[in-house]
């Protein structure tokens, strides 16, 4: 890179990443998370080091491979194209609803919860109420199952990242990539 003061772009992706991965552990492993600060952060800083990989990253690479066989570089960096795609499919359609509903229940006063519970069992007859009972539960286990896979999937994708993808780029990208990469990690400043 041109300047030493510079911040070291892979290292500034690396700590996204880390960043990530911390937040998805958390939603893994407990309720008590905050879903509102999880969805801020893979909706932010999350998704601009996303894109700053495919936008920038994965073309300076193929580019650092011409006059070479860059096959297997380009399976690499479409297959993460590829797993990104589908995290953002199943974020949209399953993950950020079940994220929000999570938000939201946590902020409704639990008094309230109750006392609407309580009516809605008063006017449900006992066996809607257990067909109910029996359907959320198997939705709750449901959500509970696509929150999980798409956590582990997207721990997956942030461990090939990290481990494959960016120590190649360390080894093969140019000052100029580099200070490309640089300005456009400049998107994360604030990002948080």
């Amino acid at each position: 890179m041109s300047s030493p003061s510079s911040p070291d772009p892979l290292a500034r992706l690396l700590a996204v990443h880390a960043g990530t991965r911390r937040r998805l552990q958390a939603l893994a492993g407990a309720e008590a998370s905050d879903p509102r600060a999880a969805i801020a952060w893979i909706e932010g800083p999350a998704r601009i080091a996303h894109d700053i990989l495919e936008q920038r990253l994965f073309p300076a690479l193929i580019e650092s491979m011409a006059g070479s066989d860059a096959v297997c570089l380009k399976g690499m960096t479409g297959g993460l194209a590829r797993g990104r795609a589908d995290l953002d499919r199943r974020w949209r359609q399953a993950v950020r609803p079940v994220l929000e509903g999570r938000a939201d229940a946590a902020g409704r006063d639990a008094r309230d919860a109750l006392a609407a519970r309580e009516a809605r069992e008063a006017r449900d007859a006992r066996d809607a109420r257990d067909a109910r009972d029996a359907r959320d539960a198997h939705e709750a286990y449901d959500t509970h199952e696509a929150l999980a896979a798409w956590t582990g999937d997207y721990l997956a994708w942030l461990t090939r990242a990290d481990e494959e993808l960016l120590p190649m780029a360390a080894r093969l990208l140019d000052d100029a990539a580099l200070d490309e990469l640089t300005a456009d990690c400049a998107r994360l400043d604030g990002a948080a």
